[in-house]
């Protein structure tokens, strides 16, 4: 159904054929303009960042807070996640969430 306002522009033309040019025109004009804004604020909201899932996590900037049963405790968003690392972290060390593996996070640490 919502792929049917794609086609509005084109949906609107019989409009010629029921009135007047004098009134199908603007009228017509007026439901392109309209569809171009749809348009536009389609396109938009298909390119804004991804904002729920575990992609929402890539690159996001935690703290740790601990270690804990072999992994460390990471701060992020308010939330204490379980989390992996190459590196040796401390408590109170900045680190970047690389990588999500269910609901472990692979992070690294931010160098100052």
């Amino acid at each position: 159904m919502c792929h049917l306002i794609l086609f509005l522009p084109f949906l609107a033309l019989p409009i010629f054929w029921w009135t007047s040019l004098s009134f199908a025109i603007p009228l017509y004009g007026f439901i392109v303009l309209i569809s171009l804004a749809i348009y536009w604020l389609a396109y938009r909201a298909m390119h804004l960042p991804v904002q729920t899932g575990a992609e929402a996590l890539y690159h996001q900037v935690g703290k740790v807070i601990g270690w804990k049963d072999g992994f460390y405790q990471i701060s992020l968003n308010h939330e204490s996640w379980n989390a992996l690392s190459d590196e040796t972290l401390q408590p109170g060390e900045r680190v970047e969430v690389s990588s999500v593996h269910g609901v472990t996070l692979n992070v690294k640490r931010i160098s100052d």
